[in-house]
């Protein structure tokens, strides 16, 4: 059997002149040469040589053997509790009767082995590392970590971004008072695009702290925050100039058949969202975000979504103390009123109510009790039948709130960004699986 080196990719051959030594008997001895060695994958070193390169001349007495030819030899044998030392070379070829070709031959062999070791040890860094390079082929942690139900919707949207990637707006950082200064590029170019776009739908997703993700990625703090920051505004900017309201003769082609059947004139429905935020010390700040619903300090928005379950309006946030009706009663330029045309229908809660003037829409919302202590019968099988259509908008707001940076008390160091992330979380829950199955 070949004699190899537990060390390095030396091996014995014919034209090599290398010793080859057993470890020694002793245990603990035996554990020292492994930690040396880097080998304590170990656990049988009984068949198991380390070459000659790794220890010294004074390692080494030199011995008489006959065991093979019956004459006299000299030998190399090592001496009691000597040590090997840990080569960063690769392999030692001697001898002055090899020929070129042979040590050619030999040369090449040992970059084989070695090449194959640097493989081996490159697999299991990239398994010890978050990168997206490592979950190219595990849909499950893609997932977990951003949301992207494989790595195909990952690459896509990172695809949709990339074309439009300009490395000087990435190269923005926040400062005191708004203003904006360059962002020294050097560390944050450690990170593939792909990857930084990868570290901040682990922020999004996960909420993980820009400590961690430091550590994860091999960055300072600094660089993570500044391309957090970058990254919000970069992909905020894309995602924002993509039209979501779909047509009027889109929404009717794709009425699922209840819709169809109950209200073939709903054209979106609607419902608000809140995140809960840090009491801003100003006292107007905190009267403005005031939530008499989730008794704190919230910003607020209207989400729309078409009757088969695709987002199509995303409303910028307002303070918590800004009304359900109030939000869907807006006419700035954008805004959901101004959007809907002649005869189309709102589907919502109760909470809601059209102002007066808006007569060529309408809103469809479960019935009031007006003053009665139950609901008559077709009352009751309305509600039910709006309820049915109303679980999808529900289940949407459950969707953005999986985005964990949106979770939380939202610190006030961060409100500058709230807006960001809501859109672009809202916006990447349309990449999900459908909220309504066509059959």
């Amino acid at each position: 059997m070949v004699k190899r080196c537990v060390g390095c990719p030396n091996k014995e051959t014919s034209s090599t002149n290398i010793s080859f030594h057993r470890f020694p008997a002793d245990k603990k001895l035996q554990q020292r040469w492994l930690a040396i060695l880097n080998r304590t994958d170990l656990t049988d070193v009984c068949n198991k040589r380390v070459c000659a390169d790794h220890f010294d001349s004074s390692s080494f007495v030199e011995t008489q053997s006959s065991r093979k030819t019956g004459a006299l030899k000299n030998t190399k044998r090592l001496k009691h509790g000597v040590l090997p030392t840990n080569l960063t070379t690769s392999v030692r070829i001697t001898g002055s009767s090899t020929s070129i070709a042979t040590q050619t031959d030999l040369d090449l062999n040992g970059l084989s082995d070695l090449f194959e070791k640097l493989s081996l040890y490159e697999q299991k860094l990239l398994n010890t590392t978050i990168c997206i390079e490592r979950f190219r082929h595990d849909d499950v942690n893609i997932r977990y970590f951003t949301g992207f139900r494989t790595y195909t919707l990952f690459k896509l949207v990172f695809e949709l971004l990339e074309s439009q990637y300009d490395n000087h707006f990435l190269m923005y950082k926040q400062c005191s008072g708004g203003n904006f200064s360059c962002l020294p590029s050097a560390e944050a170019q450690k990170l593939s695009k792909e990857n930084q776009f990868f570290l901040f739908m682990i922020r999004l997703r996960r909420a993980t702290e820009e400590y961690e993700l430091g550590i994860f990625f091999n960055i300072s703090q600094t660089t993570v925050s500044r391309l957090i920051i970058a990254w919000t505004r970069f992909v905020y900017s894309v995602v924002s100039s993509i039209s979501l309201w779909p047509s009027k003769q889109q929404v009717q082609e794709n009425l699922p058949f209840e819709m169809k059947k109950n209200y073939p004139n709903v054209r979106v429905i609607v419902d608000c969202t809140e995140f809960e935020l840090e009491q801003p010390s100003n006292p107007q700040a905190q009267q403005d975000t005031w939530s008499t619903y989730k008794n704190t300090n919230t910003a607020k928005a209207l989400v729309g979504i078409t009757p088969n379950g695709i987002v199509s309006y995303i409303s910028p946030l307002y303070g918590g103390a800004t009304s359900d009706r109030s939000l869907l009663n807006m006419t700035d330029a954008g805004s959901l009123i101004e959007l809907l045309e002649d005869g189309d229908q709102i589907m919502s809660d109760r909470g809601f109510a059209l102002d007066l003037k808006h007569t060529h829409l309408s809103l469809i919302h479960p019935p009031f009790l007006q003053g009665k202590s139950q609901l008559e019968p077709k009352n009751v099988v309305e509600t039910r039948i709006i309820a049915r259509h109303r679980i999808h908008v529900e289940r949407c707001m459950g969707r953005i709130k999986n985005y964990k940076i949106l979770n939380g008390i939202i610190p006030m160091k961060s409100i500058y960004l709230l807006n960001f992330w809501f859109y672009t979380c809202t916006f990447l829950t349309i990449f999900d699986e459908p909220l309504v199955k066509i059959i």
